[in-house]
């Protein structure tokens, strides 16, 4: 089965991630929740003073709204492989019961669930082969073997909390990431939000960012999740986050990561251009 990103809007994503080559991902921004359940290798997430590793077997969490440097390090049989969930906010309302008052028990931007019991792992696997065969599966299906993988982390006291963007940063973020092929100007994100283009700049200013440089990180950061997840050609990723011209894509990808798309990869045999039906990844809707 050739390798894609199965998404199912209000309920989630699955994916099978495999890496031929160690290398360090810097400042890797994540929306949503994502779960990786090792299978080869390790998985090392550094972030401010701390640093968290998931080896195979165990199931390593990432919380929404993070910036975190990875490093997918390699097995004995030099690959590192594992299967990734990507948690729809629309469903962490759900995962609460009727007669819980206390707010949701923080956790740790990162962290990794060792000794897992062979009932969670199973959870993980027919959530993944669900997600991977939604036409053959009703949504509601889908959806409720997703709220079993969150009452399943619920038992870890692990509660995701659905939080909007605390800053501007984080809002135009998930516009461009609704369609990163889009020439995204000031104007069109602005009226996507519902400011002034001269508000927009103020006060991505005052946040020390600027909307070109987001335009490319959230490019780049797209295009090394399908590099990771997909068997598509590097010259149709290239295409779906908005470069025609490959080499120039090359260039910005290792000017963002410090290394070729092509690392990713090794020496691993792709799809033919034929193949690729691009589509939407971002789980999120641009906000009214």
């Amino acid at each position: 089965m050739e390798r894609t990103i199965n998404l199912c809007p209000g309920i989630g994503a699955s994916a099978h991630i495999i890496q031929h080559t160690e290398l360090l991902f810097p400042s890797v921004y994540f929306e949503q929740p994502h779960l990786y359940l090792v299978q080869q290798g390790h998985k090392r997430v550094r972030w401010q003073q701390h640093e968290v590793v998931a080896h195979a077997g165990e199931l390593l969490i990432i919380d929404g709204g993070q910036t975190v440097d990875i490093i997918n390090g390699l097995s004995d049989e030099g690959v590192f492989s594992c299967q990734l969930l990507i948690c729809d906010p629309q469903l962490f309302h759900v995962q609460h019961t009727p007669d819980e008052n206390a707010p949701p028990a923080p956790f740790d931007a990162v962290l990794a669930l060792r000794n897992l019991p062979c009932a969670l792992m199973h959870s993980f696997e027919t959530t993944s082969l669900a997600l991977a065969l939604k036409q053959r599966f009703p949504p509601i299906i889908i959806r409720h073997k997703m709220l079993e993988i969150l009452l399943w982390l619920k038992q870890f006291n692990i509660s995701f909390i659905h939080n909007e963007a605390r800053d501007l940063t984080q809002r135009v973020r998930r516009c461009l990431a609704t369609d990163p092929h889009n020439i995204w100007t000031a104007a069109k994100v602005a009226e996507s939000l519902s400011m002034s283009e001269v508000v927009l700049r103020r006060k991505l200013s005052l946040e020390n960012t600027a909307l070109r440089n987001l335009m490319i990180d959230v490019r780049m950061s797209s295009a090394l999740t399908l590099l990771q997840s997909t068997d598509w050609p590097i010259s149709a990723i290239s295409q779906h986050v908005g470069y025609e011209s490959s080499s120039r894509f090359a260039e910005r990808f290792r000017k963002r990561f410090g290394f070729a798309p092509t690392a990713i990869r090794g020496h691993q045999r792709i799809m033919e251009p034929g193949a690729i039906q691009p589509y939407r990844l971002s789980l999120m809707e641009v906000p009214e």
